[in-house]
């Protein structure tokens, strides 16, 4: 028969390791967790990173007298002196825009 004492040891041993396994799993679970959080984190940086350069270079082009005159022309339908407009009307023989009231 086996002394006491070598079964309460060894049961006191299976507890220590059940307990410091199911911490270390945890925290390994943790870590990939972690890991897979700053994975995420770093690949919005980057986009955002991509998207303010684009934004720079947008705000640069239109501080520039090119850019201004691009964006009176787009937005407000400017024209420089000298230009002529041109308007185009479209007229179409479509008898379903006749049909509606």
């Amino acid at each position: 028969m086996v002394p006491i004492r070598w079964v309460l040891f060894w049961a006191i041993v299976g507890l220590i390791v059940a307990v410091l396994s199911t911490a270390l799993l945890r925290e390994w679970s943790r870590v990939r967790f972690l890991k897979e959080t700053l994975s995420q984190s770093r690949e919005e940086v980057k986009s955002l990173t991509r998207e303010l350069e684009r934004a720079k270079e947008r705000l640069d082009f239109y501080r520039t007298p090119e850019g201004k005159a691009r964006l009176a022309r787009e937005q407000f339908n400017l024209v420089l002196p000298g230009e002529k407009i041109y308007k185009i009307s479209v007229q179409s023989g479509d008898l379903l825009r006749e049909a509606l009231p």
